[in-house]
């Protein structure tokens, strides 16, 4: 499995088609599975452009949820990166080295495929297209394996499904809020499973603490 892994990461990465366009271009469309830059774009589309609907609130949730289990999964079944296994890794953007398995931005490309599919069925097609080209494009910038991107999208795809089939049940069971059930669910497992990993709610606070730390010692550098 591992060799199939790293023969199919060789033939994207090293793909005939690349060149400093074609890195830009998949550098561009791979910001697209980026939690924070999707959950901005959603943001303005929504409340920028008037596009209301439930479509936001069901995206932004299983953005989150697929955010938070990819972590967790990345903690407690740690993988180094390609740059950090092979040779000859084409390196777009960021060098990562770290937290290869699973990829985050293929659980966040197809949770929002399924939410976006369930809302306009019409294009279901297209938004798992984007999707797993979000996903081939994490291995074409060297940031992951092949075997990292199929659970991405697996562990994505898997939650935002049960996330939608949730919302269609909870009314018939009593579920005035399901919304607030579900951040709930996500704060719930983000605060508890470190817990079994070692970590204190301590020096989860400590840790919070520097990364603050960090960030205001940055930006008073740059004033």
């Amino acid at each position: 499995m591992e060799r199939i892994d790293t023969q199919m990461f060789s033939f994207v990465n090293n793909s005939p088609l690349r060149s400093k366009s074609f890195d830009s271009f998949m550098l561009l469309i791979t910001q697209l599975g980026e939690g924070w830059i999707v959950l901005l774009l959603m943001t303005v589309i929504h409340y920028g452009l008037g596009m209301s609907g439930s479509w936001y609130g069901e995206s932004f949730v299983t953005v989150l949820a697929a955010g938070v289990v990819c972590q967790v999964v990345k903690k407690y079944f740690p993988r180094s990166r390609p740059v950090c296994v092979l040779s000859n890794v084409n390196v777009v953007g960021k060098r990562l080295v770290s937290g290869s398995f699973p990829s985050g931005h293929t659980a966040t490309s197809f949770a929002l495929a399924v939410v976006f599919s369930y809302h306009w069925s019409d294009f279901t097609n297209l938004f798992f297209m984007i999707a797993g080209l979000i996903g081939v494009t994490r291995i074409y910038v060297g940031a992951h394996f092949p075997f990292d991107v199929f659970w991405g999208g697996l562990i994505g795809f898997s939650i935002s499904n049960m996330f939608v089939a949730f919302l269609l049940i909870a009314h018939d069971y009593g579920v005035q809020q399901p919304y607030a059930v579900a951040y709930g669910c996500i704060l719930g497992i983000a605060l508890i499973l470190p817990l079994f990993g070692g970590y204190t709610f301590e020096k989860m606070f400590d840790r919070l603490k520097s990364k603050i730390l960090r960030v205001s010692m940055l930006l008073q550098q740059r004033r």
